[in-house]
């Protein structure tokens, strides 16, 4: 974004609307730095310490397994970000067309409960470092974070750019320094034996592992959308997908080399116990940085995401509300098992991302795109994505295999949990490709022929003329406040 003259700090004055025109600007090459920086930090190093220390998973098979879950996600979030130049539009706001406008309400919850539960995670992995480095209390160390995250996050787009393109040099440094500790000092074998044999705990890996890229997928888009409608699909693709998945794999594999070693208490104890001590607050300080740069995402995605939603709130406002809730629920889970909260949570929101992205990819690239004049385009209450979800919901249940609800089938057989994520993203994009009506070519037959980057389908016209209505309401909150 430019700065606007009227207001000379650079925060961001776009909100749910699309972005002009006039403001596009960037290379497709800015989203390697954001997603490369954005995975190079230390919730990535503690999901993949979990599949040796907690899991069980040996540590060549674990690393394999990372790989295969960090492609297939990253993937999503290649593909998903070469919707921003093209439509200018949150990746909330495309969800309109499949699940119509109030059918996308419970996406548009579910968004904010995950940039939420993100803001927690990454908050007390902020809090572990800062006690770790200063010796400070909880309270105030989460008060610190806190008043950090939410800073750059009020700023918005282009700083978080910043941040992310200068952190992903630093964090190269740093992390090639730490592998060579932490590859050389790895074992065969895991530090725990596998509860259900190696074979459910390589299921599980992948799974927790492409559930973690998953939430970045929900809201790719929010930060290609300002790029010129004429990047090109392919190079944004690359680079988004490519810096998730390089970063992924890396940072979740030393992870893994780490978690050989025990097991896994706190977090930050696996970095500085280590290394020198000198060497390990250098690294234990970038990796607070790195932390704090990846919160700032899921905060300014998860208040766009209440914009969407249809809250009438200026966007900084927003930023402030879902980051005082991350706050109040990070106080209330710093007492608990750290990684088993984290299992919890990372199953927890690919149950719903990973059917809701089986549905996105069906209608923007399958057969099944929604036709404007069919009752389910966006300026429609409700379009076949919510139904297509909740019946694939209704299919993981018996699948579900955490501490706070056990499906089923996990009960009996706790291998087969993992492939609850899988069913239910083949059975949601199965579902809408085969109920969706398809796009009809201009003499009657059906096609399924999709719009290039210079034509624009009926049915994101519609979200456009929706979205200028809400934008005269925010533009009326903005001069108030």
């Amino acid at each position: 974004m430019r700065a606007d003259p009227a207001h000379p700090l650079p925060f961001e004055r776009v909100g749910a609307e699309p972005v002009p025109p006039g403001l596009r600007h960037g290379r497709p090459s800015s989203l390697f730095t954001l997603w490369f920086g954005a995975n190079v930090q230390f919730a990535t190093l503690s999901v993949g310490a979990l599949s040796t220390s907690v899991f069980g998973l040996d540590f060549a098979p674990a690393v394999l397994a990372i790989l295969v879950g960090t492609l297939l996600s990253s993937g999503l979030v290649g593909l998903f970000s070469t919707r921003g130049p093209l439509t200018g539009m949150l990746q909330l706001v495309q969800a309109r067309g499949p699940f119509g406008r109030l059918g996308n309400l419970p996406s548009a919850a579910f968004t904010v409960v995950n940039g939420v539960g993100w803001c927690v995670v990454d908050s007390l992995l902020g809090i572990f470092l800062l006690r770790d480095l200063t010796g400070m209390g909880f309270g105030p160390a989460l008060a610190l974070m806190a008043c950090a995250q939410s800073g750059i996050a009020l700023v918005g787009y282009r700083l978080i750019h910043a941040v992310e393109r200068g952190l992903a040099v630093v964090l190269v440094l740093v992390f090639a320094v730490l592998s060579v500790y932490g590859f050389g000092q790895a074992k065969a074998q895991a530090a725990v034996d596998a509860a259900d044999g190696s074979a459910a705990a390589f299921l599980l890996v992948v799974a927790v592992t492409a559930a973690r890229v998953l939430g970045w997928s929900a809201y790719a888009s929010d930060y290609s959308r300002y790029l010129p409608a004429t990047s090109p699909p392919r190079r944004v693709f690359l680079a988004a997908g490519g810096g998730s998945a390089v970063a992924g794999v890396w940072i979740g594999s030393l992870g893994a080399a780490l978690g050989t070693g025990g097991a896994l208490t706190g977090p930050s104890g696996m970095v500085s116990g280590l290394l020198p001590h000198a060497l390990g607050t250098v690294v234990l300080l970038c990796l607070l940085l790195s932390t704090l740069a990846s919160t700032v995402i899921d905060l300014y995605s998860g208040a766009m995401a209440a914009l969407v939603a249809g809250f009438r709130l200026p966007r900084w406002t927003s930023v402030l509300v879902v980051g005082g809730l991350g706050t109040a629920l990070a106080w209330y889970a710093g007492h608990g098992d750290f990684a088993s909260q984290l299992n919890d949570f990372l199953l927890m929101t690919g149950y719903w991302l990973a059917p809701w992205a089986a549905v996105m990819i069906a209608a923007y690239w399958g057969r099944g795109r929604p036709l404007a004049t069919d009752g389910h385009a966006p300026g429609r209450p409700f379009g076949w994505g919510l139904p297509c979800v909740l019946l694939a919901l209704a299919v993981e249940i018996p699948f579900m295999n955490q501490s706070l609800f056990t499906g089923p089938v996990a009960a009996a057989h706790p291998g087969l949990g993992p492939l609850g994520l899988f069913a239910g993203f083949a059975v949601a994009g199965g579902a809408y490709t085969l109920l969706a009506p398809r796009r009809r070519s201009a003499s009657g037959g059906v096609t399924g022929h999709h719009p290039d980057a210079h034509e624009q389908p009926v049915h994101e016209q519609l979200v456009h003329e929706e979205l200028a209505h809400e934008e005269l309401a925010h533009e009326k909150l903005r001069s108030e406040s």
